[in-house]
């Protein structure tokens, strides 16, 4: 034993034993001789092997940002997670709600993240999983590189992102990946494939499809409503004896989108037969007969026999056997009449909300712009007594049928007539930035309802869209908006500085909107990069 061992045993012993039985030393003196003795300890340590280092990371062709963006970017990402005290959001624009836009602006523009916010964009992505899509197509493939080296990034690895995926056309690298990969990089892949090559993704899909789990087939066969087309037909029509009840219901559902399918012809026959014109009343009238049975026929080609709690078999054979048929079937039954006649038809016995429900779902399903437009009715006419639905939900699925321009129109003139209690799902589906009819429609209903003396928070949502929605180009004439005015007498107490808050944060979100458009079209930044090794 070294004469060094035997003082560090000594010191361990004063220590457990304490100075006064073991007077060697003072406790300062004990203390001062321990950090020696440590010291000279960790000195004689050696070294272990040193763990090897990381692979350089992949070079990033796209351009750098501006140097004004660059900073912008920071600020978003710093700010993100920042609250408003007690709940009040005051006059400062909401970054987190931003940053979406700013992502979307910097991928129309094809810039690539600067290094050194890597890791802010990951933590933004992992907290906030509506941001990982722009969030990892910004980071690239040097955001993947990184989250490799920190667990709690490890959803990048996930989905193929930063372009981890094979070129579509190398096809031992599809195979293998389709093979081996996880499941949201298969889901990826197949994406990817069918994107250039439908008719290979399908073949790729046929090659494990007996032996992929239920809920795997299910999420296999929804990536195939992107390019449907009637070369799908077969693959899905042996999909209908899938033993999954939920595969069989989208195989039938994706059929349906089909109007030349061998599928749709069958469910046009049934539909035919359950709905027609009675011409003899005093008016043409729309007489509805469902169906008394599901039988096992209708079952194959997914008609759920056991309907939800509160609705009646007959009632719900019905609307899926409508909304299955193909719209281009009525027409012909009803003697030649355009979407819009069909729709204004009295229909009998009180079958009106199911048949119209079930034509706006064919509508949607079909994509069918002219049946869309029939069953929305006009703008100006209430909610409740139009032609096809009064449910909002369904009325926005129906307008996203209409191109852009003449969605904006609609629901500009819904706006102008009903003002904006109603119009927050309507407004959802509307083209970004908002068509300038739309964002004067808008404008001026939130001026209305100032002037009504309600308070702001009642109109919180369309608010909080409109920050995001409206052009940048509206913050002039909103400016006259945010000064203080005078409060009406039988206005609620303090609603007037609330609506002067309210539109002064919207002046500023439309402001800070701008410069980030300028900024980013800015002259373009030196490059920086990580080192390579």
């Amino acid at each position: 034993m070294t004469t060094t061992e035997t003082d560090w045993d000594a010191l361990v012993t004063t220590a457990l034993l304490g100075t006064d039985r073991r007077p060697r030393a003072t406790a300062g003196e004990l203390l001062d001789a321990a950090a020696r003795h440590t010291l000279r300890r960790r000195a004689g340590l050696r070294p272990g092997p040193a763990a090897a280092p990381p692979e350089p990371a992949p070079h990033d062709p796209r351009p750098a940002l501006p140097e004004a963006a660059r900073r912008r970017l920071d600020g978003l990402l710093a700010g993100r997670g920042a609250t408003p005290a007690a709940g009040r959001r005051g006059t400062a624009p909401d970054l987190a709600e931003l940053l979406p836009q700013w992502l979307a602006l910097a991928a129309e523009r094809g810039y690539k993240a600067p290094p050194a916010a890597l890791p802010a964009l990951l933590d933004a992505a992992r907290a906030r999983t509506d941001l990982r899509p722009q969030a990892l197509a910004f980071a690239g493939p040097r955001g993947v590189w990184l989250a490799r080296l920190n667990p709690e990034w490890r959803f990048a690895l996930r989905g193929g992102a930063g372009g981890s995926l094979p070129d579509p056309g190398d096809e031992e690298a599809v195979r293998k990946l389709w093979e081996e990969g996880l499941f949201a990089e298969r889901v990826a892949l197949l994406g990817a494939v069918r994107a250039k090559d439908p008719a290979a993704a399908r073949a790729l899909l046929a090659t494990t499809w007996s032996g992929e789990r239920a809920e795997d087939r299910l999420m296999f066969l929804d990536s195939l409503r992107a390019g449907l087309s009637a070369a799908d037909e077969e693959f899905l029509e042996a999909a209908l004896a899938d033993r999954s009840r939920n595969v069989r219901a989208t195989a039938a559902e994706l059929l349906s989108a089909l109007p030349g399918s061998a599928f749709a012809g069958r469910m046009a026959a049934r539909a035919l037969t359950c709905v027609g014109l009675d011409r003899t009343a005093s008016v043409p009238t729309v007489v509805v007969e469902a169906p008394h049975e599901c039988d096992e026929d209708m079952r194959r080609d997914g008609v759920a026999a056991v309907p939800p709690a509160g609705r009646g078999e007959r009632s719900w054979w019905l609307g899926q056997l409508v909304e299955a048929a193909p719209l281009a079937c009525w027409p012909g039954r009803f003697g030649g009449r355009t979407p819009e006649e069909i729709v204004a038809l009295p229909v009998a016995d009180d079958w009106q909300p199911e048949l119209h429900a079930a034509w706006c779902r064919a509508a949607v399903r079909q994509r069918d712009a002219a049946w869309s437009r029939a069953l929305l009715g006009a703008p100006s006419t209430p909610p409740a007594t139009g032609p096809g639905t009064s449910s909002l939900a369904e009325r926005a699925q129906l307008l996203s049928q209409l191109d852009p321009a003449e969605r904006a129109g609609w629901v500009a003139a819904f706006v102008a007539a009903h003002g904006l209690s109603e119009a927050f799902q309507l407004l959802g589906v509307c083209a970004v930035p908002w068509a300038e009819p739309l964002g004067e429609a808008v404008i001026d209903a939130l001026d209305i309802a100032r002037d009504a003396g309600s308070y702001p928070w009642s109109f919180s949502g369309v608010m909080g869209l409109a920050e995001r929605c409206l052009s940048p180009t509206a913050a002039r004439p909103l400016a006259s908006l945010a000064a203080a005015a005078p409060e009406a007498e039988d206005a609620s107490p303090g609603a007037g500085a609330y609506w002067s808050e309210a539109f002064q944060r919207l002046v500023a979100t439309l402001d800070l909107r701008a410069r980030m458009h300028a900024e980013l079209d800015g002259p373009p930044a030196d490059a920086t990069a990580l080192p390579t090794g």
